[in-house]
């Protein structure tokens, strides 16, 4: 029978460690992996270590908006810990903002972050020598907006839905170098970036209270979303690779 515990020893990377990848973090820590976190925010990344309290854990800054800088830091991170099993990428930026202000130094920062350091970093780990020939499997972060359009979300929806889409091409490259890529798109979620949106819309207003509607099961925890993600890192879902499987307490099917 294959078991989620097949993370003992292995190099973890996660990119950003806020909620979501705070909890895959955590998670895949308890289940033996070596985490190396990459974030803008240093305060992050220092919390995240306080928590997973083991010496074997390690940081390195990123910004993801400035994708140029990318390429150097995995060189780095391959040169200091040896070659990547694992890859979470849950970097993101909600940026909310209507059409008339959506100029492209707008879209690009956040088609940057979003979607072209993901696809960077992917590029960098899947280099000849940098991932385990054996076995390797990506998880991004992907978004219900991906699905589902939404007034001055265009380009944050634009992102995740090239995300999906780019997994989709990338699965196809990559399993050659036995490489698995899969995406997640969670419902609301209890986060940061969520709370933000629940200040902005207003927790009592007609609009979050059909989002929730909507969310039949719920506003998830971001322990639901990293359950996903470590199923599909794991070897339990072998067969699963260039696909989007949302968690998202039914929001879809309403």
């Amino acid at each position: 029978m294959m078991s989620l515990q097949c993370f003992d020893g292995k190099n973890v990377i996660v990119a950003g460690v806020g909620g979501i990848g705070r909890a895959s973090a955590v998670l895949l820590a308890s289940l033996g992996a070596k985490i190396i976190m990459i974030d803008a925010n240093e305060s992050s990344m220092k919390d995240t270590l306080s928590i997973l309290r083991q010496d074997k854990h390690v940081a390195y800054y990123c910004d993801f908006s400035h994708v140029d800088t990318i390429e150097p830091l995995v060189s780095k991170i391959i040169k200091d810990h040896g070659q990547i099993d694992y890859f979470v990428y849950c970097v993101g930026v909600g940026a909310v903002r209507p059409l008339k202000l959506s100029k492209y130094d707008f879209m690009r920062k956040v088609m940057d972050i979003n979607f072209f350091s993901f696809v960077e970093m992917v590029r960098c780990i899947s280099k000849k020598g940098n991932y385990n020939s054996i076995q390797t499997s990506i998880v991004g972060i992907s978004a219900l907006g991906a699905f589902l359009g939404n007034a001055t979300k265009t380009a944050y929806c634009a992102s995740k839905g090239a995300m999906n889409a780019a997994v989709r091409c990338l699965a196809k490259e990559l399993a050659p170098k036995n490489i698995r890529i899969n995406t997640v798109a969670p419902g609301v979620t209890d986060t940061p970036m969520a709370r933000g949106a629940e200040e902005e819309y207003g927790s009592e207003s007609e609009e979050y209270k059909l989002i929730l509607q909507r969310q039949y099961l719920g506003i998830c925890d971001p322990n639901d979303i990293a359950n996903a993600v470590v199923f599909l890192l794991s070897d339990m879902s072998g067969k699963i690779t260039g696909n989007c499987i949302p968690v998202d307490g039914g929001k879809l099917s309403s």
